[in-house]
């Protein structure tokens, strides 16, 4: 089952790039919180471990980096209770200025029965996410 989003980000690609992968810019955005997350992140075959709030509770995410094409291209395998997503970024820009953002995910439920609700809640959390990251793109002065 795939859940596919694509977002306009009016900032250009280096700077959603560095959104979705500096530590800090990732927390400021998204909310989570690194708790084992190398400092060269992302880079293939790391397993980072983030925080995540889900409602009241506090889960743990696991993020294992399989490709890293910098400024294009970013795929991981995410765990999370349980769901596992098979995630891909996908980068692009056809006007100065403005990133075309591809979210392309498969998602899997490790619970027989449960994928109906497995792309539901990642359906409504990558839609969430994308809303996120394209106000702090756009609206968060870039860091040094």
């Amino acid at each position: 089952m795939r859940v596919n989003v694509t977002t306009e980000i009016a900032a250009p690609i280096d700077r959603v790039w560095r959104a979705l992968t500096v530590i800090d810019q990732v927390r400021a955005w998204d909310g989570v919180v690194a708790h084992d997350v190398p400092e060269d992140y992302p880079a293939p075959g790391q397993h980072a471990r983030w925080r995540s709030a889900f409602g009241p509770l506090q889960l743990m995410l696991h993020d294992r980096i399989v490709d890293v094409d910098e400024n294009r291209r970013f795929r991981s395998l995410i765990d999370i209770a349980f769901i596992r997503v098979d995630e891909e970024y996908l980068l692009s820009s056809n006007e100065p200025g403005v990133t075309t953002l591809v979210t392309n995910d498969q998602v899997h439920s490790r619970i027989p029965g449960l994928g109906w609700l497995a792309v539901l809640l990642t359906r409504a959390n990558v839609h969430d996410s994308m809303s996120r990251l394209k106000a702090y793109c756009e609206l968060v002065p870039p860091s040094p």
